[in-house]
């Protein structure tokens, strides 16, 4: 029997001491975790943003406008810029070696271009609100020189013997721009593999005949998306009438989007043909109910059916009656169920102009327009409101000045002095619609356009997918 006070074996001391240290293991791998993990709680009290965050507003240091190829008689560029006291000069031409343009608030400076497409770019002072248009004048035709944007719809487009048109893009960088051309037809999309990932090179113009590329007798409406670089799109649409020799043609403006409500304003006078186009991109069905704009009111026509136009396709409906029936006709409103793109296109006289959708103007804007006959035609004033126009003459001449007082439900017109070129509007307490109608050899629609003025610049954070 052993001795309780002797010391135990050497070999049960051991194993006691490697127990004791397994467990102290055992704790610190649990304990420490824990700790650390709390220590981040009290650290870290939120999730770091994980949502988009919308472009940031930024003053505008450099800017671009596209004129697009000249119509005959029509290569004179005519600039301004909108913005008061400023003054410069600006490139003006195409390729890498452009002229210098001196350019003045509250006048119009002109350039004699060659006959292809103008690049127009302005910067310091004279970027935010840069004004150019080129207009040919027997018959009278309009040429926005606009800034280019990557998405725009042209609604009415022809790619048949009757009825043409040829779209233009023009890439004002040096590095190659791709595009991407939907067309959608009376049945619905049409395949069209000849206008997916159109190459633009730098500083060049691409001219695509939509008759040759997707030959149809239906109306067309396209889509035109740039999915790399910059470029300015437009259309030259025209109509030639078989076995008479006659024909016309004039630029088809874009409509940024489709749209639930378009206010289609500009009449060409006289006898002819008003047709109305509209186009369906969504996958749904819209229904679209048509209203007639005068100067007292805005009604729908009797006996004028609601429209039905399938997903994904166009629908053509004559107004001509409508129109003819009605005193003081301005223009047209078009609501719908779903989003839709809009063309009132008017044949009057030999002569094809085009009315589109109007975009809402709610600060001061400036356009260029030819001289001879025209006026100034609004409407879509959302409430009671102000309008303060001004006309000017190509040397800043103050030729008239106009206030007039806008209500819903109703439209107004301005004549302006045959002399005017430049046209300032500045609405007060409400948004406008509007277009300027030139009418002399023929007519053409200047419409209203809330000016570029600023730049945005994409937020970026860490974390942002």
């Amino acid at each position: 029997m052993s001795d309780p006070g002797t010391p135990s074996a050497p070999g049960r001391r051991t194993a006691r001491g490697r127990r004791f240290a397994v467990n102290l293991t055992t704790v610190l791998a649990v304990v420490v975790p824990v700790l650390t993990a709390g220590a981040v709680l009290l650290v870290r009290t939120q999730d770091p943003a994980t949502s988009r965050h919308d472009p940031v507003p930024a003053a505008l240091t450099s800017s671009v406008l596209v004129c697009p190829t000249a119509q005959e008689g029509g290569r004179t560029v005519s600039v301004t810029t909108a913005d008061k006291g400023a003054s410069g000069e600006v490139s003006i031409g195409a390729g890498d070696s452009p002229d210098r343009l001196p350019v003045r608030a509250g006048r119009v400076t002109t350039y004699d271009s060659g006959p292809g497409a103008v690049f127009v770019r302005g910067s310091g002072d004279l970027a935010p609100g840069l004004v150019a248009s080129r207009f040919a004048t027997s018959p009278v035709s309009a040429g926005e020189c606009a800034t280019p944007v990557p998405d725009q719809w042209f609604t009415g487009v022809g790619a048949g013997a009757h009825h043409h048109s040829v779209l233009e893009l023009t890439n004002p960088d040096k590095g190659r721009a791709i595009v991407d051309v939907t067309v959608f037809g009376r049945p619905g999309p049409i395949d069209a593999p000849r206008l997916r990932g159109l190459s633009v090179a730098g500083q060049e113009t691409l001219r695509v005949d939509l008759a040759a590329a997707v030959p149809r007798r239906d109306e067309l409406a396209i889509r035109v998306t740039s999915t790399r670089g910059r470029v300015g799109a437009s259309v030259l649409d025209g109509f030639d009438e078989l076995g008479s020799g006659s024909s016309a043609t004039d630029q088809l403006l874009p409509q940024p989007a489709p749209s639930t409500s378009n206010v289609l304003l500009g009449l060409a006078g006289g006898a002819g043909r008003q047709t109305l186009v509209l186009a369906n991109g969504g996958v749904d069905e819209a229904r679209a109910t048509v209203r007639v704009v005068t100067g007292d009111s805005v009604f729908a026509p009797q006996g004028f059916a609601e429209i039905r136009i399938a997903p994904e396709s166009v629908t053509r409906v004559s107004v001509t009656r409508v129109l003819r029936d009605t005193t003081g006709a301005l223009g047209l409103v078009v609501d719908a169920t779903g989003p839709v793109t809009a063309t009132l296109r008017s044949f009057v006289g030999g002569d094809l102009s085009h009315a589109v959708a109007g975009t809402p103007v709610s600060s001061p804007t400036t356009v260029v327009v030819p001289a001879g006959r025209k006026q100034l035609v609004l409407s879509g004033a959302q409430q009671l409101g102000v309008v303060s126009v001004v006309a000017k003459g190509p040397d800043g001449e103050k030729l008239a000045a106009t206030r007039l007082e806008l209500n819903p439900g109703r439209g107004a017109t301005v004549t302006l002095p045959r002399r005017a070129v430049l046209v300032t509007v500045t609405p007060e307490r409400t948004a406008v619609i509007g277009a300027v109608l030139v009418q002399g050899v023929g007519a053409t629609v200047v419409p209203l356009r809330e000016l570029v003025r600023s730049d945005l610049i994409p937020d970026i954070r860490p974390g942002t997918p």
